[in-house]
């Protein structure tokens, strides 16, 4: 019981601790039933923002820190200037899709995390040291046709594993391949990414 209230929101008795957001239109905030709640969702200030690391179509990213694990993070910003209707598809096709993955070769969504307001959320993902796109950039000498082979080998085992659960990346370029210090390679931005087929029922 002790384990369940803390993953409902931290009580010892199990109970929600209230949980009010500023409303999108108007003034003031509303607080949100206990009914429409799925356990704890944690605050971005439970993350210190290190630097500023990328920009893309659909949002900011940072390098931050997890004030609780002492983890180094990749923390995307989701882009919601324009969006009347609350959160872009693209995002949601890409929470939506980075959830159902798990391979060594794709990115890792940890969680989602909320801001003061309802229009601020971000993505909490493995952070990764650098894009392919800047670091040929930026490189000295190029890569060594061993070093190509084992970057090709680590991108195609991400594919056919996107390819077996009926997933089409369909934005596959340098900049949305990162590299981390060891060298794995991941498969990053999933925006434009679409399921297909038919897929076995289990």
């Amino acid at each position: 019981h002790a384990r369940r209230g803390m993953a409902e929101g931290g009580s010892a008795e199990g109970e929600l601790e209230p949980l009010r957001l500023r409303r999108l239109r108007g003034e003031g905030f509303f607080e949100v039933p206990a009914a429409d709640r799925l356990g704890r969702c944690r605050s971005v200030k439970e993350f210190e923002k290190l630097n500023r690391i990328g920009e893309g179509t659909y949002g900011i990213v940072y390098r931050a820190r997890d004030t609780l694990t002492d983890e180094t993070v990749a923390l995307k910003k989701v882009r919601m200037d324009n969006e009347k209707d609350g959160m872009p598809i693209s995002s949601l096709r890409e929470i939506t899709l980075l959830l159902q993955l798990q391979h060594p070769n794709i990115v890792e969504l940890k969680e989602v995390v909320v801001g003061n307001h309802l229009e601020s959320i971000f993505l909490v993902m493995g952070y990764c040291e650098q894009d392919l796109a800047s670091l040929l950039e930026n490189m000295q000498t190029p890569f060594s046709e061993a070093q190509v082979k084992c970057i090709i080998l680590q991108v195609l085992k991400g594919l056919q594993y996107l390819h077996e659960n009926y997933i089409i990346h369909r934005d596959l370029k340098v900049s949305n391949l990162l590299m981390t210090d060891k060298g794995c390679v991941k498969i990053a931005d999933f925006g434009l990414a679409r399921t297909y087929g038919m897929p076995p029922k289990p």
